[in-house]
């Protein structure tokens, strides 16, 4: 096993605790916008090391992307990831918890579009991986 190869893996291993922490409290109610946000940060670690594993394992595979958009569409070849939209619907939300400030209502919508659409991303990407690993 090439060294790409165990980066990819490890970063996977980090990819999972995160997945789960967020896959853990995806039934709670949360009361309060700080619970919301906590959440939602933990929304945005697995969005981001899922990312990371995307770029290592294409890299690791000798295909060569440049942004995780590129890494989506190129998984989506592999059959690695299904829904590109979702994906891509998902990486442009990020960016969206630096404006929560000025809307609070967007707690509830990044919250219901976490638990209804990109948890379930999140966990195909995980079970793919896992068959893989």
């Amino acid at each position: 096993m090439n060294d790409n190869e165990i980066r990819w893996r490890q970063i996977f291993e980090n990819y999972e605790k995160a997945y789960n922490e967020l896959n853990k409290h995806k039934d709670m109610i949360f009361e309060t916008n700080l619970e919301k946000a906590g959440y939602i940060h933990y929304f945005e670690i697995a969005m981001d090391l899922a990312e990371r594993v995307m770029l290592a394992y294409l890299d690791a595979k000798e295909k060569s992307v440049d942004t995780p958009r590129q890494a989506v569409k190129e998984l989506g070849k592999l059959n690695i990831i299904q829904h590109h939209q979702i994906w891509f619907k998902a990486q442009n939300r990020k960016k969206l918890p630096l404006f929560i400030h000025k809307n609070e209502k967007l707690f509830d919508e990044l919250v219901n579009d976490i638990n209804q659409t990109y948890i379930g991303e999140l966990e195909s990407f995980w079970e793919t991986l896992i068959k893989i690993k």
